[in-house]
């Protein structure tokens, strides 16, 4: 029987019928039957379904003569228009052979996935939901920590709100792929967080695609325009990322540290280097897509940071006059190789506060604020460059202006101002830690003073 023919009557009853019919018996089977037969209605007879509200639902299974009587009801429905016939169609493939799997499909030999976006890879798929709105913050955790940290900003609220949006959910829950593909990513990606007074800064990072919030130049998680992200490097709300494609940067770079000088926010930007001509030419030799090569370790911290290269390492940001020599001022925020003797090329870098310390095996430099002679190179001269380190530091355990604790093998090192230094404070860190100094301390007491004395200073007895 053709559509022409069918009886508008008879089509309309049979699939008000069928509708009630599986709605009572087809909560358990996946696939959603009765919105399928529900949309089937309003495609042909352009109006929506007139449906009972209390029309009842069941969650228990269905026995197998109720499944069977309804295909068979089905079946008798006449032709439908296209659009509609559709959906029938696929609600009576459904009841035949289940509904289409989004996950563990069995193929046969020579058979292969069909093309659909749950069957993309799922860094792929990840990044078309968060491009497409979903929210990937389920549990709410980037607004509850925003509103512990700066509970009486609204306005910060507000706008995190309207870019994670609860409603958007609801769209991980689509099929069971989207859903682990979510649960994937927030096991193996990469979150990161930063706030203060009335800035916001938000990223994730899954499979190398990387998506951004920052409220005051986003209104969504937007896509970093850069290459696939191997490692990212951050600090405060400026970021460097080391990529198949070279070294990109984005977000603030007011001292410089990203190479360039911005005081508002930068969208990705490729990084170079045209004042560390070993640096470039090590780079520009490299394939197109192998440049990731050029980079050993990143830091960045306190507005400076420290690119490690086979060739050398180069820095740019602040007070690089510690780190590098003095260059004219206008190729002043540009990355510079650094002020070190003796063809040192580091393999590991300790950053911490204004303090920096470089390493090549054995050997270790350091270099940074020393007003108080908190490097423990025996003065508190300022630097102009990296100095040979006199003792071995495994870690920086503290860094603060006017002193640093350093770890030394299974000793603690203090080196530095004691001013600032309550009574109790001085005593729980004097007691487990000796002079670095080449003097020897004062028994049975903490001493120090500003000037060249500064090192000289200890706990012993």
């Amino acid at each position: 029987m053709s559509i022409a023919n069918s009886s508008p009557v008879d089509v309309r009853e049979a699939l008000i019928s069928a509708f009630s019919l599986s709605l009572a018996i087809t909560a358990s089977i996946p696939g959603d039957i009765p919105s399928l037969l529900r949309h089937a209605y309003s495609r042909h007879f352009n109006k929506v379904m007139p449906v009972e509200r209390d029309a009842e639902t069941t969650s228990a299974s269905a026995s197998s003569t109720e499944l069977e009587s309804l295909q068979t009801m089905l079946s008798r429905i006449p032709p439908l228009k296209p659009t509609a016939q559709g959906l029938l169609d696929r609600a009576r493939s459904i009841l035949a052979d289940g509904p289409p799997l989004s996950m563990n499909v069995e193929l046969a030999e020579g058979q292969e996935l069909p093309v659909a976006l749950h069957t993309l890879l799922q860094g792929t798929l990840w990044a078309v939901m968060i491009a497409s709105g979903a929210n990937p913050d389920l549990e709410d955790r980037v607004l509850e920590e925003a509103r512990v940290k700066w509970p009486d900003e609204n306005a910060i609220h507000d706008k995190i709100r309207n870019a994670l949006a609860p409603e958007a959910k609801c769209l991980w829950f689509l099929c069971r792929k989207f859903f682990f593909t979510l649960n994937v990513a927030e096991q193996d990606g990469e979150s990161y967080k930063w706030t203060d007074y009335e800035r916001f800064y938000h990223h994730r990072m899954y499979m190398g695609r990387l998506f951004m919030l920052y409220t005051r130049h986003h209104t969504a998680l937007t896509r970093a325009t850069m290459p696939r992200a191997l490692d990212v490097y951050s600090s405060g709300i400026s970021h460097i990322a080391r990529t198949p494609n070279g070294l990109w940067g984005w977000g603030t770079s007011g001292f410089g540290q990203l190479g360039f000088k911005s005081d508002e926010f930068v969208d990705p930007t490729r990084l170079t280097f045209p004042a560390c001509p070993k640096v470039a030419e090590l780079e520009a030799s490299l394939p197109a897509w192998d440049k990731h090569r050029l980079v050993t370790d990143v830091s960045i911290e306190q507005g400076r940071a420290f690119i490690l290269t086979p060739v050398g390492a180069a820095m740019s940001g602040y007070k690089e006059t510690w780190f590098r020599s003095r260059v004219e001022r206008g190729n002043r925020f540009l990355f510079h190789p650094i002020t070190v003797s003796g063809g040192f090329i580091p393999d590991h870098i300790m950053h911490a506060f204004y303090t920096v310390i470089l390493s090549m095996g054995d050997r270790q430099v350091i270099s940074g604020e020393n007003e108080y002679g908190q490097l423990g190179l025996g003065h508190a001269d300022e630097m102009t460059g990296f100095a040979d380190l006199p003792f071995r530091v495994d870690r920086i355990m503290t860094s603060e202006p006017d002193f640093n604790v350093f770890l030394s093998g299974r000793q603690l090192l203090y080196v530095g101002g004691v001013q600032s230094l309550s009574p109790s404070r001085a005593c729980c860190l004097g007691s487990a830690m000796r002079t670095t100094a080449p003097q020897p301390p004062h028994s049975g007491s903490l001493r120090g003073s500003r000037g060249s004395g500064a090192t000289n200073l200890g706990w012993s007895g």
